[in-house]
């Protein structure tokens, strides 16, 4: 596979090269919407929603493709915001910076384009000493089967295909964008300079017409309304162009300040969250339960079938999200009410994502409201590097598959995740 990417004059790109599991994964998302291969830098719930979320796409018809372009505003690298440890794995919530070109395609026909500046967040999971995650089961990279690490070393008892941690670790365990208003530099004076040449074109016609159809002391004569025109223009732009650039940039701040409104319930929700938590489960992370929910939620509403998924534990959702072809979060969670059931911890939040539809005709993104609520049992000890596919049966040791599979299909045990992480038991969409 050719790594390197046609660079533009200037241009600053990503390569695996760098060694960097944050660029790497970027360049594999980026690949995924060309090849339909999930990256394997992320790990199986992430493969696993995408998987279906490329079977959404074909059967809808569409292409989708990104694009990521790095835009500076960390020259070192990536900016780095939190960490969250548990006996064995240490996750770092990392970002960067780009513009993100997103296009649809129907058969050759562009159906959808849009080109945003985004913080691109992603989880980078890793892990704290490899030895004493020998015996977590995992899934063979080459054949899927449920093994323990220390037999992916030594080889997969199905296939035999043999691999280091280095192999399997680190994996991004989430990731989701974030619009990006600022803007750097180089962009400001680009910006700055555009609106300037913009306003001088129209101060140029403008001035020039009115001088040659209205009495002035150079009615009529077109050489001179030019040139007065010309000079006005000229000497006039680095004034009126600031004007309109600043309003321009103060009247993106007032739209995006009215869309963030519907945020605003839920800030400072997450401290009363946590501090509630923790009362019952010491351990707790807000960072991983949101990742753990976004990306149920992914899963979730990439699927035909809701009932059909582990994850999954509510009633029938109708065609909430059956049109959804992309999901992006917007970053607002907000908490709602935790109830106790024994040894079983039940918490309803509000989340706020920004989905594509395709209504057969016409792309389109709608901002959505839902009302989630998910279930957990405490009394077990939360595994920071938990997948819903790191399973084997424990009724008759059989590996399956257990994002797809609710029962075994050896003996028939039912699997309960509730007991292992975080399940989703409803889902209500909520107008506001």
């Amino acid at each position: 596979m050719e790594e390197k990417k046609e660079q533009k004059k200037g241009e600053v790109t990503w390569s695996r090269s760098n060694g960097s599991p944050f660029e790497d994964f970027a360049i594999s998302l980026e690949e995924y919407t060309k090849t339909g291969k999930a990256p394997s830098e992320g790990d199986q719930d992430i493969q696993y929603a995408l998987e279906l979320q490329d079977e959404r796409l074909q059967k809808k018809g569409l292409d989708m493709e990104y694009k990521f372009v790095p835009r500076g505003h960390f020259p070192k690298g990536t900016g780095t915001n939190k960490n969250w440890s548990d006996e064995h794995y240490t996750s770092t919530l990392q970002w960067r910076s780009c513009k993100m070109e997103r296009k649809f395609f129907r058969g050759t026909k562009k159906a959808y384009r849009n080109c945003k500046h985004i913080n691109f967040f992603q989880t980078v999971t890793d892990v704290n000493t490899p030895q004493l995650i020998w015996n977590d089961v995992y899934n063979c990279p080459d054949c899927g089967a449920a093994v323990t690490i220390d037999e992916l070393q030594k080889g997969c008892p199905y296939c035999g295909a043999c691999f280091k941690i280095s192999d399997i670790f680190p994996k991004v365990s989430n990731y989701y964008f974030l619009e990006d208003p600022g803007l750097t530099k180089e962009e400001l004076i680009i910006s700055f300079l555009k609106w300037m040449l913009i306003t001088a074109v129209v101060e140029f016609f403008g001035i020039a017409f009115y001088c040659y159809y209205y009495p002035t002391d150079y009615q009529g004569n077109l050489i001179m309304s030019i040139l007065f025109a010309l000079i006005i223009a000229v000497f006039g732009a680095p004034m009126s162009g600031g004007e309109v650039f600043l309003l321009v940039l103060m009247g993106k701040t007032i739209v995006g300040a009215f869309r963030s409104l519907v945020f605003l319930p839920s800030l400072g929700s997450g401290p009363r969250f946590v501090w509630q938590m923790k009362q019952y489960s010491p351990e707790f992370s807000y960072e991983y339960f949101s990742n753990k929910v976004i990306s149920l939620l992914k899963m979730i509403i990439f699927t035909d079938d809701p009932s059909e998924l582990p994850v999954y534990t509510g009633g029938p959702l109708g065609g909430m999200f059956e049109n959804v072809v992309d999901v992006f979060y917007t970053g607002a969670i907000g908490f709602k009410k935790l109830r106790i059931e024994g040894d079983f911890c039940f918490v309803t939040v509000d989340i706020f994502l920004d989905n594509l539809y395709d209504n057969g005709k016409r792309l389109f993104e709608r901002r959505g409201k839902y009302r989630i609520e998910v279930k957990r049992n405490i009394s077990r000890p939360v595994d920071m590097h938990f997948s819903i596919r790191h399973l084997k049966c424990r009724g008759c040791g059989m590996s399956f598959d257990a994002a797809k599979e609710k029962h075994c299909p050896a003996c028939g045990t039912t699997y309960d995740l509730e007991n292992e992480d975080w399940v989703v038991t409803k889902i209500v969409k909520k107008v506001y």
